[in-house]
């Protein structure tokens, strides 16, 4: 008979280290809250490209400034190139993100929605454009999503997407022509 003595105290610290590694980050997660700020109606935030065009392009343009539609919480995100915002009144909550190094937009177009659809979005373009401020572009939605419209556009070789979901699709394109009239694109 094998004596698995010598292999049980090691078999248990095993088991107890995949125990802690499955549920500490879970509860530490359930702990700390998601970090907001305040933000006031026409507050301006600057989202820095990324990109092709953000390291080395022919435009120097290569973030967006655009100014927050009404009074929201802005939800830190970590990344630099996108802002989201949600708002008490409809529980809108406003998504935008900017790339830079833009030359062919059809062609970019249908590639900006792929970071929506791997986050399992469903997203499909409806046919409108949109035409606002400086920025151009196309208009989407998201079927799944309680009043979820979208917009992807461009000015120079810098895009952005912007992306609502709330009570109504028609207050969503509002709120996206709100974003896009305010938007310039800028160098940072």
């Amino acid at each position: 008979m094998v004596r698995l003595v010598h292999s049980v105290g090691p078999a248990i610290g095993v088991v107890g280290a995949l125990a802690v590694a499955l549920v500490v980050p879970p509860l530490l997660s359930a702990a700390v809250p998601t970090r907001e700020t305040e933000v006031a109606a026409g507050t301006s935030i600057t989202l820095t490209a990324t990109g092709v065009g953000s390291v080395h392009g022919t435009d120097p343009a290569n973030a967006v400034v655009f100014r927050v539609p009404e009074q929201m919480r802005q939800i830190a995100t970590g990344d630099e190139s996108i802002a989201v915002l949600k708002s008490d009144i409809g529980e809108q909550r406003l998504s935008v993100s900017v790339v830079d190094g833009i030359t062919d937009f059809d062609t970019a177009a249908p590639r900006m929605l792929l970071p929506l659809r791997a986050a399992g979005v469903t997203v499909r373009f409806d046919g409108g454009s949109v035409e606002a401020g400086d920025f151009r572009g196309l208009t989407c939605v998201l079927p799944d999503t309680a009043g979820g419209v979208c917009a992807v556009a461009y000015s120079g070789d810098v895009a952005v997407t912007v992306t609502v979901t709330g009570p109504t699709r028609e207050a969503g394109y509002q709120m996206i022509a709100d974003v896009l009239n305010s938007s310039k694109a800028v160098e940072a």
